[in-house]
């Protein structure tokens, strides 16, 4: 098998694909399949519609929409939970959730007398584990909500290289919990970073690609955009204190226009991947994933799928999903098979 086991489970790259989308391997002189490139993007609480390719009507989405014309699309592709902590325990370890207790959100802003330490204890047989141990790099850049104590943080479950945030969500400009705390990381120690939170991920991104042109890597890109609070990248101006750590039931101060704009940008942030990947002649090498962790949210476009993120509707758990892998998934399909991150 190419790849360790684990990885197809947790990332759906076989079951989703009837065999006539997959073509035959590249072969390297020794004979061996290559191992390919993994660039996994994951962004949080975006909308089903929020993607030009899935008929986003007030979104431009250039760079997601080039990696589905040059891979495969799936309009039928499932969370495997309501909410994001699940869904990240899902795809580390390959398991279902349940089976660790992880089965609701972990405390946004830390550990508290009530989450005390619950998390997700680090394994042995993790994602980036399996793939270290076939002589891969491992980074998680963005968001983790897998626990706060050594032994639950990326650097434990087997990733070389951790960057950003640990709670749920935080301030994009300020980088703090909504208690104020501080909360942007260089693997488990607290930093200090001037700038927007998505923009750091992306950077991150594009430098270590280019730090690891001779070896195979596994880039694990977390967003934490769109989730709210809904801060955008052109104004730091409104992005102060806890103010804006607003939830669906309080009184609207943001709007659709807010969401938009972070979605916008994150779409920049793909393109910038992309062409680091272009940039360091890597193009033609990984498989590319693109995916969201749960159902969109009170600001996100659903459509045509009903209600939204806490839901088991179709709001609630069907994600847009692409993968794009030159020379293995023929460009341009579009699949309505079903599929998900934990099959």
């Amino acid at each position: 098998m190419l790849l360790p086991r684990v990885l197809v489970p947790a990332l759906t790259l076989a079951a989703g694909l009837a065999s006539s989308l997959v073509v035959p391997p590249r072969v390297s002189a020794q004979g061996a399949p290559d191992r390919p490139n993994i660039v996994l993007i994951i962004t949080d609480d975006m909308g089903y519609a929020d993607i030009g390719s899935y008929g986003a009507r007030d979104v431009r989405t250039p760079h997601l929409d080039r990696l589905a014309c040059e891979g495969v699309r799936f309009t039928d592709f499932y969370a495997n939970a309501t909410t994001c902590t699940p869904t990240r325990a899902g795809l580390i370890t390959g398991r279902y959730q349940q089976r660790y207790g992880v089965e609701q959100p972990l405390s946004a802003d830390g550990p508290t007398p009530v989450a005390g330490d619950r998390g997700l204890d680090a394994s042995p047989y993790s994602l980036p584990r399996l793939l270290k141990s076939r002589g891969y790099a491992t980074a998680l850049l963005g968001k983790w909500h897998l626990g706060y104590r050594p032994e639950q943080s990326p650097i434990a479950h087997g990733f070389d290289r951790f960057f950003c945030l640990k709670s749920g969500y935080h301030d994009y400009w300020q980088h703090t919990d909504s208690r104020g705390a501080p909360d942007l990381w260089e693997n488990d120690t607290r930093v200090e970073v001037s700038g927007y939170t998505t923009d750091l991920i992306t950077q991150r991104a594009v430098d270590f690609i280019g730090a690891h042109t001779q070896i195979p890597f596994l880039i694990d890109v977390v967003y934490n955009a769109p989730q709210w609070p809904f801060q955008r990248s052109d104004a730091p101006s409104v992005a102060v204190g806890n103010a804006r750590f607003l939830r669906p039931a309080d009184s609207l101060t943001s709007t659709r226009a807010d969401d938009v704009s972070m979605v916008e940008r994150l779409d920049q942030g793909v393109g910038a991947i992309l062409a680091a990947l272009d940039r360091h002649g890597l193009a033609r090498n990984p498989i590319v994933i693109f995916t969201n962790d749960n159902g969109g949210e009170w600001l996100s476009d659903n459509t045509p799928l009903f209600n939204r993120k806490w839901t088991t509707w179709e709001g609630g758990i069907r994600v847009p999903a692409i993968v794009r892998w030159p020379g293995r998934i023929r460009a341009g399909i579009v699949t309505g098979r079903w599929a998900s991150r934990r099959t």
